[in-house]
């Protein structure tokens, strides 16, 4: 009898002993882990010059773009996204961010309109708004 009893408490310890360990996070563990959406990690986006090349290089290939075009589509998507980063991390509230941005976005669009042909602007526009609707087809696109 006192054996059956020892090995019951036996058994049921080493099934609770995990049950009982806490698990500690340190410091430096991403929090955002916890939830589904992973709402409480930040967007981080690439730097500006990965991103402006890495749509360059999308739009010299689907434009058809030359090397001077390419050249003059890059400094413009730079500073377009250098200008996003600086608004991004500013300390203005989220109206003011997007007036901001809108600005960025209007200057943007001038810009690449006097650099592309009117048949390139227009693919370009298309391109832009394909990628916004459903960016798994782009995905595609690129991959082709």
């Amino acid at each position: 009898m006192l054996k059956k009893i020892a090995l019951s408490g036996l058994v049921l310890t080493m099934f609770a002993l995990p049950l009982l360990a806490q698990q500690t996070t340190t410091p430096d563990a991403p929090a955002a882990r916890m939830g589904k959406g992973r709402g409480m990690q930040q967007y981080q986006a690439a730097d500006p010059a990965t991103r402006a090349q890495k749509m360059t290089d999308r739009m010299t290939r689907q434009l058809e773009l030359d090397q001077a075009t390419s050249k003059k589509v890059y400094d413009v998507l730079l500073a377009r996204a250098e200008k996003v980063d600086a608004i991004q991390k500013g300390s203005d509230d989220n109206k003011t961010k997007a007036q901001a941005l809108k600005a960025n976005a209007d200057d943007f669009k001038s810009k690449m309109k006097s650099i592309l042909t009117p048949d390139q602007y227009t693919k370009f526009e298309s391109m832009r708004g394909r990628r916004g609707r459903d960016s798994n087809n782009s995905d595609k696109d690129d991959q082709n």
